[in-house]
């Protein structure tokens, strides 16, 4: 595909209203808490006196082991039993 010379005078003036709503608002909350997490972790990091890394590799150890528990017990829950017809 090729673009003429009037390719800006036909387009559309500014962009798209999803486009302006997730530049807007889903970016600057993202990034926001993926700072205010960050600050967090710097935080525990300093307090603890352990390397970031290492906590955040045990917070993600614990909610996988979480996750495989609510799992491996939601698989092996017993059924209900129909009740009685009598």
């Amino acid at each position: 595909m090729t673009v003429g010379r009037d390719y800006m005078l036909k387009k559309d003036h500014g962009p798209s209203a999803p486009k302006m709503f997730v530049d807007t608002q889903v970016v600057p909350r993202l990034v926001n808490s993926i700072g205010g997490a960050e600050v967090a972790l710097d935080r525990a990091a300093r307090w603890s006196g352990m390397r970031p890394s290492l906590l955040l590799a045990g917070a993600l150890a614990g909610l996988s082991l979480a996750a495989a528990g609510v799992f491996r017990a939601r698989r092996t829950s017993p059924t209900r039993a129909p009740a009685d017809a009598s």
